[in-house]
């Protein structure tokens, strides 16, 4: 008996439950999907993968109701689940509520046929019957993704910056010819690599899949200030394109280059060349090439014999600048080192000129005259001493 009633009691509770659960009172009248009717018996509504999709649902309430939504869901997934505001309906009222559901993107087919479920429920009064309205959810025809991009997110000026690049092609035809171009735009750094023919789904004959990945390395300047910059990631064919944004940190750019002098000024003659010398330091960790550029005032000629250096990874080098002037004055100059097209050091001098080339030069003149004349009257003096004197003539008186 006590099993018999407890059965009994268990019944009754569940009726209770259930009229209280069925207690909201209304329909719906209309679901409108991307703007089409979806009630009327039509087939299924053909959306895009990934895309935004509007949902208008008209109910209308026969009772009084407190903390009513509309929910919306896709084939159960509630990750793709939205739902209206609360709210409380009147008796004999018609309501219209506007919801954008986003459409699953990762589809394994080309399409697929899917549900989307509505509901009206209210907190205190239950819920309506779930209406139920196919959908034929197909990819775009032609769209490829950037499915990851692996990096390091911090890079040493003068260093490669490693990109892994994925892509996978989520439309229904075939991705021909698909490029990437990768790019920091503020360093004016760019590379484009060749990912070749993706197919919309993987095949064995011919073989082909619809994925792919490649590495990029884009070189980072040796001067490069520390800071975040911006990735910009552009893939693309004849058919379609997208795009992917990324950030990364450069640090360690002033650091690679040492330049060390030990003279700064000096002080010469016109015409005399002054020299200067310059010590190299390659503390990275590659090869570096530098070249030395030159920068100063018209009158003074600076040169060196060493004005392109490759410096090995931890080495260093010492160099010698030469600077001249005619005229007399206080040039100034700067010596540029610069590695991959970027300047890495800049060094100042000042040489001091004094005399002038046309004093100087007037001088060697007057100097070489004056030789020339003296050479000559000392071999006219030597001729003249060397020079013997002619016999008189004797005259006798003859006797015939």
């Amino acid at each position: 008996m006590n099993k018999y009633l407890i059965a009994l009691v268990a019944m009754v509770a569940g009726l209770f439950v259930l009229s209280t659960v069925s207690a909201l009172s209304g329909s719906i009248s209309s679901v409108e999907v991307a703007g089409i009717e979806a009630l009327t018996g039509n087939p299924s509504v053909g959306v895009f993968a990934g895309q935004t999709l509007p949902v208008r649902v008209i109910f209308t309430a026969t009772e009084n109701a407190s903390d009513v939504r509309i929910k919306a869901w896709i084939s159960g997934d509630s990750d793709y689940a939205v739902s209206s505001d609360r709210f409380d309906v009147i008796a004999n009222s018609v309501y219209s509520k506007l919801l954008t559901l986003e459409v699953p993107s990762d589809l394994d087919k080309r399409d697929e046929n899917l549900e989307l479920r509505i509901s009206v429920e209210s907190r205190n009064n239950g819920i309506l019957p779930v209406q139920i309205i196919k959908l034929a959810i197909q990819r775009e025809s032609y769209k490829v993704d950037v499915l990851d991009v692996a990096y390091d997110p911090k890079v040493v000026a003068g260093s490669a910056l490693s990109l892994d690049i994925v892509l996978k092609n989520t439309g229904r035809q075939f991705a021909d010819d698909t490029f990437v171009k990768a790019s920091i735009p503020a360093l004016g750094v760019e590379r484009r690599v060749y990912f070749g023919d993706l197919a919309p789904v993987d095949q064995a004959n011919p073989d082909k899949e619809d994925a792919a990945e490649r590495r990029m390395f884009l070189n980072i300047p040796a001067r490069t200030p520390a800071g975040i910059y911006s990735i910009q990631i552009e893939v693309y064919n004849a058919d379609s394109s997208s795009n992917y944004a990324g950030k990364v940190a450069v640090v360690g750019g002033s650091e690679d280059t040492t330049v060390v002098s030990t003279t700064s000024s000096t002080t010469v003659a016109a015409n005399e060349p002054a020299s200067y010398s310059m010590t190299l330091v390659n503390s990275g960790n590659k090869v570096q090439v530098y070249e030395l550029v030159f920068e100063g005032p018209a009158g003074l000629q600076v040169s060196s014999v060493d004005q392109i250096v490759a410096l090995p990874s931890g080495s260093t080098k010492t160099v010698n600048v030469m600077a001249s002037a005619e005229k007399a004055g206080k040039y100034t100059f700067v010596v540029n080192v610069r590695a991959d097209g970027n300047l890495v050091a800049q060094k100042t001098f000042t040489t001091m000129v004094e005399g002038s080339a046309k004093t100087a030069n007037g001088t060697v003149v007057l100097t070489v005259i004056l030789a020339i004349i003296f050479v000559v009257l000392l071999v006219v003096l030597i001729v003249l001493l060397t020079r013997k004197p002619q016999k008189a003539d004797e005259f006798g008186e003859s006797y015939y």
